[in-house]
């Protein structure tokens, strides 16, 4: 398998579902199946990360300067959406 290529035999369900999705999303099942195997086969210890690992959350959104909590900003941001595409 030095190329990549792997040959796998799905049941009739799984090989439904996953051409049903794949037809949704404009692509081939072969893509899709090797994207979900990609990520489900994905492991973050394998990788040296530069900014720490992104699972571990480095400060609350509480201390990001500026920030507002939604229910203040929220009257603000509905009122430029109905002023740019209009009321619902």
């Amino acid at each position: 398998m030095a190329d990549g290529a792997l040959r796998i035999t799905l049941g009739v369900y799984a090989a439904a579902k996953l051409a049903a999705t794949a037809r949704a999303l404009g692509g081939s099942p072969e893509d899709l199946a090797a994207a979900l195997l990609g990520q489900e086969l994905f492991d973050r210890e394998d990788f040296t990360w530069i900014n720490g690992d992104p699972r571990i959350q480095t400060s609350a959104p509480a201390d990001l300067e500026g920030a507002c909590d939604w229910d203040a900003v929220r009257p603000e941001v509905v009122a430029l959406i109905d002023e740019t595409f209009g009321p619902e």
